[in-house]
Protein backbone atom coordinates (compact mmCIF):
# COMPACT_ATOMS: atom_id res chain seq x y z
CA UNK A 1 0.00 0.00 0.00
CA UNK A 2 1.17 3.62 -0.47
CA UNK A 3 0.92 6.27 1.53
CA UNK A 4 0.14 9.36 0.61
CA UNK A 5 2.41 12.69 1.70
CA UNK A 6 1.81 16.25 1.56
CA UNK A 7 2.73 18.77 4.42
CA UNK A 8 -1.39 19.41 4.43
CA UNK A 9 -2.12 15.78 5.40
CA UNK A 10 1.04 16.15 8.10
CA UNK A 11 -0.44 18.41 10.26
CA UNK A 12 -2.95 16.06 11.17
CA UNK A 13 -2.13 13.75 14.23
CA UNK A 14 -4.78 10.93 13.65
CA UNK A 15 -3.34 10.88 9.83
CA UNK A 16 0.32 10.30 10.76
CA UNK A 17 -0.81 7.94 13.89
CA UNK A 18 -2.41 5.86 10.70
CA UNK A 19 0.02 6.00 8.28
CA UNK A 20 2.97 4.91 10.61
CA UNK A 21 0.31 1.70 12.15
CA UNK A 22 -0.66 0.53 8.77
CA UNK A 23 3.09 0.95 7.29
CA UNK A 24 3.90 -1.09 10.92
CA UNK A 25 1.16 -3.51 10.48
CA UNK A 26 1.48 -4.49 6.82
CA UNK A 27 5.60 -5.34 6.92
CA UNK A 28 4.78 -7.45 10.42
CA UNK A 29 1.90 -9.39 9.04
CA UNK A 30 4.13 -10.11 5.89
CA UNK A 31 7.00 -11.38 8.11
CA UNK A 32 4.67 -13.31 10.32
CA UNK A 33 2.93 -14.27 7.04
CA UNK A 34 6.41 -16.47 6.79
CA UNK A 35 5.44 -18.47 9.69
CA UNK A 36 1.98 -19.22 7.83
CA UNK A 37 0.64 -16.50 10.72
CA UNK A 38 -0.91 -13.48 11.38
CA UNK A 39 -0.14 -10.72 14.06
CA UNK A 40 -3.14 -11.56 15.70
CA UNK A 41 -1.63 -15.24 16.24
CA UNK A 42 1.65 -13.50 17.87
CA UNK A 43 -0.79 -11.67 20.53
CA UNK A 44 -2.21 -15.07 21.09
CA UNK A 45 0.77 -17.04 21.51
CA UNK A 46 2.09 -14.13 24.01
CA UNK A 47 -1.27 -14.19 26.30
CA UNK A 48 -1.38 -17.49 26.12
CA UNK A 49 2.45 -18.02 27.79
CA UNK A 50 0.99 -15.24 29.77
CA UNK A 51 -2.08 -16.40 31.40
CA UNK A 52 -2.27 -20.61 30.34
CA UNK A 53 -4.13 -22.16 30.77
CA UNK A 54 -6.88 -20.17 29.60
CA UNK A 55 -10.06 -21.37 27.76
CA UNK A 56 -10.58 -20.48 24.04
CA UNK A 57 -13.20 -17.46 24.85
CA UNK A 58 -11.24 -16.05 27.11
CA UNK A 59 -8.18 -16.11 24.69
CA UNK A 60 -10.88 -14.41 22.19
CA UNK A 61 -11.91 -12.10 24.47
CA UNK A 62 -8.51 -11.26 25.53
CA UNK A 63 -6.70 -10.81 22.36
CA UNK A 64 -9.59 -8.94 21.01
CA UNK A 65 -10.60 -11.72 18.19
CA UNK A 66 -14.39 -11.31 17.04
CA UNK A 67 -16.21 -15.09 18.04
CA UNK A 68 -16.99 -15.68 14.79
CA UNK A 69 -13.53 -16.03 13.96
CA UNK A 70 -11.71 -17.24 16.91
CA UNK A 71 -12.61 -20.90 15.74
CA UNK A 72 -10.49 -20.48 12.63
CA UNK A 73 -7.87 -18.62 14.34
CA UNK A 74 -7.78 -21.61 16.88
CA UNK A 75 -7.44 -24.23 13.98
CA UNK A 76 -4.35 -22.21 12.76
CA UNK A 77 -2.46 -22.84 15.94
CA UNK A 78 -3.68 -25.62 16.67
CA UNK A 79 -2.51 -27.26 13.15
CA UNK A 80 0.77 -25.77 13.30
CA UNK A 81 1.28 -27.47 16.64
CA UNK A 82 1.60 -24.34 18.44
CA UNK A 83 -1.06 -25.17 20.95
CA UNK A 84 -2.57 -27.76 22.99
CA UNK A 85 -6.48 -28.30 24.16
CA UNK A 86 -7.62 -30.25 26.96
CA UNK A 87 -10.96 -30.31 28.22
CA UNK A 88 -11.48 -28.43 31.22
CA UNK A 89 -11.68 -30.44 34.57
CA UNK A 90 -14.07 -27.53 35.94
CA UNK A 91 -16.38 -27.23 32.55
CA UNK A 92 -16.70 -29.94 30.55
CA UNK A 93 -18.26 -27.51 27.42
CA UNK A 94 -14.68 -25.83 27.34
CA UNK A 95 -11.31 -26.71 26.42
CA UNK A 96 -7.97 -25.32 28.37
CA UNK A 97 -5.87 -23.92 26.01
CA UNK A 98 -1.70 -23.83 26.25
CA UNK A 99 1.35 -23.47 24.62
CA UNK A 100 3.20 -26.60 23.11
CA UNK A 101 6.83 -27.17 23.33
CA UNK A 102 6.71 -26.10 19.54
CA UNK A 103 4.18 -23.25 19.96
CA UNK A 104 7.52 -21.58 22.82
CA UNK A 105 9.38 -21.92 20.44
CA UNK A 106 7.44 -20.40 17.35
CA UNK A 107 6.55 -17.38 19.84
CA UNK A 108 10.86 -16.91 20.74
CA UNK A 109 10.94 -16.80 16.85
CA UNK A 110 8.15 -14.05 16.66
CA UNK A 111 9.75 -12.41 19.28
CA UNK A 112 13.11 -12.09 17.30
CA UNK A 113 11.25 -10.85 14.42
CA UNK A 114 9.24 -8.25 16.58
CA UNK A 115 12.18 -6.92 17.86
CA UNK A 116 13.77 -6.44 14.38
CA UNK A 117 10.63 -5.04 13.14
CA UNK A 118 10.48 -2.53 15.82
CA UNK A 119 13.76 -1.22 15.02
CA UNK A 120 13.25 -0.93 11.43
CA UNK A 121 9.93 1.09 12.22
CA UNK A 122 11.38 3.10 15.37
CA UNK A 123 15.01 3.07 14.98
CA UNK A 124 15.23 6.48 14.26
CA UNK A 125 14.06 7.38 17.58
CA UNK A 126 16.46 7.60 20.45
CA UNK A 127 15.79 5.35 23.28
CA UNK A 128 14.12 7.80 25.47
CA UNK A 129 11.69 9.07 22.58
CA UNK A 130 10.80 5.20 22.08
CA UNK A 131 9.96 5.00 25.57
CA UNK A 132 8.21 8.49 25.52
CA UNK A 133 5.98 7.06 22.67
CA UNK A 134 5.36 4.06 24.45
CA UNK A 135 3.98 6.14 27.28
CA UNK A 136 1.97 8.06 25.07
CA UNK A 137 0.46 5.37 23.12
CA UNK A 138 -0.68 3.27 26.35
CA UNK A 139 -2.09 6.66 27.78
CA UNK A 140 -4.23 7.10 24.21
CA UNK A 141 -5.19 3.48 24.40
CA UNK A 142 -6.68 4.00 27.80
CA UNK A 143 -9.05 6.70 26.92
CA UNK A 144 -9.83 4.69 23.67
CA UNK A 145 -10.91 1.94 26.27
CA UNK A 146 -12.53 3.94 28.33
CA UNK A 147 -14.35 6.15 25.19
CA UNK A 148 -15.68 2.37 23.65
CA UNK A 149 -17.15 1.91 27.59
CA UNK A 150 -19.08 4.96 27.33
CA UNK A 151 -20.62 4.10 24.42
Amino acid sequence: MTFPTHEALNANTGFLMRKVSMASFEAFAAATAQYGLHPMHFGMLQILESEEPISQHELGKRAGVDPSTMVARMDVLDENGLVERTRSAEDRRSYEIRLSPKGREALENLRGVAEAHGKRIFGVLTAKERATLQELLLKLSANVDALREDR
